[in-house]
């Protein structure tokens, strides 16, 4: 199972921001930027690889940014996993996990941890470490839940 936090960089485009277990194989990593780009109207939406036996459930949601040139930061929650699940765990997980996010007063910030412009902005380092406790509690939530509906 790969949780992957994709963010939208007003220079690089798509790329991966967070991923738990960092070590996301490249055709996950791949697919999930591709992803990304799709003009696809649902927040929602699920990709099935058959080949790899691999689902992707894709959770595509923007944070308000007083720093981003649209006002928004352009994020998607993405979790991968090689077996069949509860789809309504990993709806309301993803949901829960996007809701605590964008819920924290200016958590965009730590998207500027590698931006020049921002460094004397000692907040970014903290919302960075906010969002990855979010992001690792979550999914430490989530495996437990999956792990007791299959006892």
């Amino acid at each position: 199972m790969y949780l992957i936090l994709t963010y939208f960089h007003k220079i690089r485009g798509p790329m991966i921001y967070l991923a738990y277990p960092e070590d996301v194989p490249s055709s996950i990593s791949t697919k999930t930027l591709r992803f990304f780009d799709l003009d696809i109207e649902e927040q929602f939406f699920e990709i099935v690889l058959i080949n790899k036996n691999q689902k992707i459930v894709n959770l595509y949601f923007e944070i308000p940014s007083k720093w981003a040139r649209g006002k928004c930061e352009m994020v998607m929650l993405s979790l991968s996993m090689k077996k069949h699940y509860k789809s309504e765990l990993v709806y309301d997980f993803l949901r829960d996990t996007v809701h605590k996010i964008v819920n924290t007063e200016d958590i965009f910030k730590c998207f500027y941890k590698e931006d020049d412009f921002r460094e004397d902005d000692i907040e970014i380092d903290m919302y960075y470490e906010i969002l990855k406790k979010i992001l690792r509690n979550g999914l430490n939530e989530l495996i437990q839940d999956l792990s007791d509906t299959d006892s």
